[in-house]
């Protein structure tokens, strides 16, 4: 490991700093020292290192665990994934910009269901069946401010008031000021954001 200008060093030849620090040259003369910031733990085959590294090369490995990261320059390619259940929440600051392809949200179907209980993970809801059914919204205060959902009556028919998309507001909430809205006619639908208080508003 000399062309690398550090080495480590096991009980066999005396190295310097705390135990299992890897050794590196140090001053003009060629010494070799280490530092309890440079540390590798044979127990548990981890490298420890206190500080910063910087690569000018290519960084690879099987998996990357990240606790904080300071983003400098992003770019990728190919497919990605951002979490893995529907609690995860990511937080951006600042605008998002989609320079081709689409934005798909999360799509939820009702068909012979007389009731559902809409949650903060539903996007949009479309009620294929024919007869009634009853929405009940999620909590504004849970869903968040500025939460979207849209309920889409997506029967090929008439919605009468016995046969219509009943939507309700949970305890203590209110839609557009009133604790129930009624989707009839024909393939109506209903837009909702939420002021992540206690209100649904219509728009």
């Amino acid at each position: 490991m000399g062309e690398f200008g550090w080495a480590y060093l096991n009980d066999v030849v005396s190295g310097q700093g705390v135990e299992g620090a890897v050794q590196y040259a140090s001053g003009a003369s060629g010494l070799i020292s280490g530092s309890e910031d440079f540390v590798y733990d044979t127990t548990t085959s981890t490298l420890l290192l206190t500080g910063s590294m910087i690569i000018s090369g290519t960084l690879q490995a099987h998996t990357f665990d990240i606790i904080h990261t300071n983003k400098i320059e992003l770019q990728a390619s190919g497919s990605s994934n951002f979490g893995n259940d529907s609690a995860d929440t990511h937080v951006f600051t600042g605008s998002v910009t989609i320079i081709s392809g689409g934005l798909s949200l999360a799509y939820k179907r009702t068909t012979s269901e007389n009731f559902y209980s809409a949650s903060v993970t539903n996007s949009i809801i479309g009620h294929s069946g024919s007869g009634y059914i009853a929405i009940t919204l999620p909590s504004a205060s849970v869903a968040g401010v500025g939460k979207t959902l849209i309920i889409k009556d997506e029967f090929n028919a008439t919605r009468t008031e016995a046969t219509m998309i009943a939507v309700s507001a949970s305890t203590g909430d209110k839609i557009d000021h009133a604790t129930s809205y009624s989707i009839t006619g024909d393939n109506a639908a209903l837009t909702l954001y939420s002021d992540g208080v206690s209100n649904w508003f219509i728009y």
